[in-house]
């Protein structure tokens, strides 16, 4: 089973963010080893809790061969692309570990340290549906991948 860590900053604040999360992540069992590590949001002044943020998921992401930040300045994929993209990835066996920022993105300086980057849309989102709208595109992902038919 192929691993995948999701790390966010904080947890869901509605229940029914917290069910359509589940949702995903069960249907997600059937194609990974997903992990998804909640760590806790940074205090103080916006540009010291982004450090303190992107100290604590460094570690966290250090073990994996490719880590990927959900970052609006990233390249948008259909899901078609996002599907051949993480499949090239799986192809050569590199561990994936995507990272969501709190509200307030990433460090500057943690940024540039990892240079893959994914935007989930050229919209802004709540962090709590993002979280959900990135399970929901992995699962769609691993069922193109695996020619299943998914709703449109």
């Amino acid at each position: 089973m192929y691993p995948i860590r999701f790390i966010v900053i904080g947890r869901p604040k509605l229940e029914a963010v917290r069910l359509f999360e589940s949702h995903y992540r069960d249907l997600l069992k059937g194609f990974c080893r997903l992990e998804l590590l909640e760590i806790s949001e940074g205090k103080g002044e916006t540009a010291r809790q982004l450090r303190d943020e992107g100290d604590r998921m460094k570690a966290l992401l250090a073990t994996f061969r490719c880590p990927i930040l959900l970052d609006a300045e990233g390249p948008s994929r259909t899901s078609e692309a996002m599907a051949a993209w993480l499949g090239a990835k799986m192809d050569r066996g590199e561990s994936l570990a995507f990272a969501l920022g709190s509200s307030h993105g990433f460090d500057p300086s943690f940024k540039r340290e990892i240079p893959e980057r994914l935007s989930l849309s050229p919209m802004t989102f709540p962090h709590d549906l993002s979280r959900v709208m990135f399970l929901e595109q992995l699962y769609r992902s691993f069922a193109i991948l695996g020619g299943r038919t998914y709703h449109k």
